[in-house]
């Protein structure tokens, strides 16, 4: 059995703390892009261990950014693709990559720009990435995932406006 890096890596982080059950126990079966969704997510998290070398973790980040685009041009529209692409092209110093990777969320899912209703619940079956590492140590209380996510778009984008 292949031990993904997800679970324990993305355990430390508290946004992702109260979601870990959840994204453990989902059923995945109809999710035809998780195989490839996870092998990239876990290639993303190779090049954040400290323990590999340099070179390596670079090379693992451009594999993950390689992963992650194709799961998006095979058609997956899930969350966590765009939140990946969005924080990998950040950390890359991809501005203007950042910037379209924004825009096609949005197209995905428009709602995210507008504010949210307060009894919105937002579930999300896989693991994901903060769109930006200064948001992978904030908490992210019940009922508050759609602020939260809105808000690191919302950071990445200025971000990305302000560097290119």
């Amino acid at each position: 059995m292949i031990q993904h890096r997800w679970p324990t890596q993305l355990a430390v982080y508290p946004y992702a703390q109260p979601l870990m059950i959840g994204w453990q126990i989902a059923d995945r079966e109809r999710d035809v892009y998780w195989n490839d969704y996870e092998q990239a997510l876990d290639a993303y998290l190779t090049a954040q261990d400290e323990d590999v070398p340099e070179a390596e973790r670079q090379s693992w980040l451009l594999t993950s950014r390689e992963r992650f685009q194709a799961l998006a041009a095979k058609g997956d529209r899930h969350i966590g693709t765009s939140l990946a692409l969005i924080r990998i092209h950040a950390e890359l110093g991809e501005p203007q990559a950042v910037i379209q990777a924004i825009e096609q969320l949005l197209d995905i899912m428009p709602w995210m720009a507008e504010p949210l209703p307060d009894a919105l619940e937002i579930h999300i079956n896989r693991p994901f990435l903060a769109p930006l590492p200064s948001f992978d140590y904030s908490q992210v209380f019940e009922g508050e995932l759609g602020n939260w996510l809105q808000s690191g778009i919302m950071t990445a984008l200025e971000t990305a406006d302000r560097a290119s």
